[in-house]
């Protein structure tokens, strides 16, 4: 089999103190593709910490400064105005398109993953096959969530569904996510594959511990980025109910930040942390919380199955897909406090079950995302892709 170039567009990749899980699944089949003779290349966005060219574990991780001022101009435009945002994808996509491009020419590209909408224009100007990745745009993360939607991001989608339609294959780590797509479209994909995120070997080959010792209570861990979505606001409110039984649990957040919301008792707050720290504050915990309004594959998931310790999480999007309720996790109603606080108060008063839990979720989060075999079917698709483009 001869040696690839592969080339994942993905603007979340990994920098120092954060990195999501597209970013992170992008990082670690990268990672083991190149271990496997392929040459890969990443295309993220830019920082000015990160420079424009770097070497990772055998990846080469590209950030273009995409610039631009024509969506700001139209955003100051009352006419133009909900198109903006529109404006911006295609502005910022053209000067993608023409990077690409010019990487191509150096080192020819035999395939590239893009994650969700693309830059537009290799839908209408291809150079080589492409796939697309659904990791969720801020459309439908609104819409499944139940916020306002507005026309600028109707608009954007648009251009973004246009770009999923045209590729090749549609990738997509839960089959919730893939149906809320379609459903978009307004038409099936003609093909797709529904597979999950890799887990990092590193979680997988860790052995779980149990709560820092030094702790004279319980600890529950919460880790999302700061947005409404993943319901951060609704486990404030479920704390107070929380403490009522249990009074010296601590809850541990991370990223988000309540917003003007009051913060109770019994909570710190922390921001992003690099991975090796994050991760050793799963290990601390004894419980993991889950609650999401909406979500499609939640990287929190997978990191604290793998760290053996028991989650509650709302029973939305493709987190059901993840776990077995009552085997490996508890699920819970999205906005429901009352309903929350319940599922953990039942974990944390009965050590027995909460770490029965925790065993089976990280056996069966070992075998699901084993990265060995989730490259494996990815590169299967990417070898019909580049079978049927000959």
């Amino acid at each position: 089999m001869r040696s690839l170039h592969i080339v994942y567009v993905e603007m979340g990749y990994p920098r120092p103190g954060w990195g999501g899980g597209a970013g992170t699944y992008v990082q670690l089949v990268g990672r083991e593709l190149a271990r496997r003779g392929h040459k890969v290349s990443i295309v993220a966005a830019w920082y000015p910490e990160c420079g424009l060219v770097a070497e990772d574990e055998g990846l080469t991780i590209y950030r273009p400064r995409l610039k631009g001022s024509l969506h700001w101009y139209a955003s100051k435009i009352p006419i133009l105005k909900t198109g903006a945002l529109a404006f911006r994808a295609l502005e910022h996509g053209w000067q993608l398109y023409r990077f690409l491009e010019r990487l191509h020419r150096e080192t020819p590209i035999d395939i590239a993953e893009f994650s969700e909408g693309g830059d537009f224009w290799h839908a209408i100007f291809p150079s080589f096959p492409y796939l697309c990745h659904l990791h969720g745009s801020r459309y439908t993360f609104l819409k499944q969530a139940g916020k306002p939607v507005h026309r600028a991001d109707w608009y954007q989608r648009r251009l973004g569904l246009f770009f999923i339609r045209r590729a090749k294959w549609v990738l997509s780590p839960s089959q919730a996510m893939a149906d809320v797509v379609e459903e978009e479209n307004d038409q099936p994909f003609r093909k797709k594959s529904v597979i999950p995120y890799p887990l990092d070997p590193q979680l997988a080959n860790n052995q779980p511990s149990a709560n820092g010792a030094n702790h004279p209570g319980k600890i529950v861990m919460f880790a999302a980025r700061n947005d409404p979505v993943k319901g951060g606001d609704v486990l404030l409110q479920a704390i107070p109910l929380v403490r009522q039984s249990i009074p010296n649990v601590e809850f541990r957040i991370f990223g988000y930040q309540p917003n003007g919301q009051a913060v109770p008792e019994g909570v710190s707050l922390y921001p992003f942390l690099p991975k090796a720290e994050l991760l050793a504050h799963y290990h601390q915990a004894d419980l993991c919380v889950i609650p999401s309004r909406w979500d499609n594959s939640p990287n929190t998931v997978y990191e604290a199955m793998a760290a053996g310790k028991a989650v509650v999480a709302s029973r939305v999007g493709g987190i059901p897909e993840l776990v077995v309720d009552g085997e490996t996790c508890l699920l819970v109603e999205p906005n429901d406090p009352q309903g929350l606080a319940a599922a953990l108060v039942n974990l944390l008063s009965d050590n027995s079950r909460r770490l029965t839990l925790g065993q089976k979720g990280r056996k069966y989060i070992q075998h699901l995302g084993n990265l060995q075999a989730n490259v494996d079917q990815r590169f299967v698709v990417y070898q019909k892709v580049l079978a049927e483009s000959i």
